[in-house]
C-alpha cells in the first residue's frame, strides 16, 4: 500500500475542507493517508511518502496562499524522484490567474522529480456544491496508482 500525504494551505478554510474530502476519496479506495496543514510540515517530510498531494488556493495576482510560500521555496532543495504527485485548489475564474497556485505547485513537484499522475483539480467558486467532486477526484487519484 502506498503511503500518501495531503498537504494543504488554507486561509479561509476552503482548501482545508477540500483536503478532507480528497483524503476521504483516497481512503475510500484503500489508501493510507495523512492530511496535514502546510504549517505543520516541511518539504523534507515529503520524502517519507510514495504519493504527494498538495492543495493550495490562489491569491492576489496568481500567488500561492501565504503559508505555502516558504514551503514551495524550500521544496527547490529536495529531490522527489520516484514519487507520484497531484495538486488541487479552489479559485475563482473571474480572475485572470484562475488557480495559478495549482499550476505553480504542479510545476514545482515536476522540477523536484515527482511524476504528476492525474490532471489537477481546480474548483471554481463556491466549494460547497463541489465537495463530492473533490472526493471523486481523490478516488480517481487512487485508481491511477493502481494502473
Amino acid at each position: 500500500m502506498k503511503k500518501t500525504i495531503v498537504i494543504y494551505g488554507s486561509t479561509t478554510g476552503n482548501t482545508e475542507t477540500l483536503s478532507k474530502y480528497v483524503g476521504e476519496g483516497l481512503k475510500a479506495s484503500g489508501a493510507e493517508v495523512v492530511v496535514k496543514n502546510v504549517t505543520e510540515s516541511g518539504p523534507e517530510e515529503l520524502k517519507d511518502y510514495d504519493v504527494i498531494v498538495l492543495g493550495c488556493s490562489t491569491w492576489g495576482d496568481g500567488e500561492l496562499q501565504d503559508d505555502f510560500i516558504s514551503f514551495e521555496k524550500e521544496m527547490r532543495k529536495i529531490r522527489l524522484n520516484g514519487k507520484k504527485g497531484a495538486v488541487f485548489g479552489p479559485g475563482d475564474s473571474i480572475y485572470p490567474q484562475f488557480c495559478k497556485a495549482v499550476d505553480i505547485l504542479e510545476e514545482r513537484l515536476k522540477s523536484c522529480g515527482a511524476e504528476i499522475i492525474i490532471d489537477s483539480l481546480k474548483i471554481d467558486g463556491d466549494i460547497q456544491p463541489q465537495l463530492e467532486k473533490a472526493e471523486d477526484w481523490g478516488k480517481s487519484l487512487r485508481k491511477r496508482l493502481n494502473e
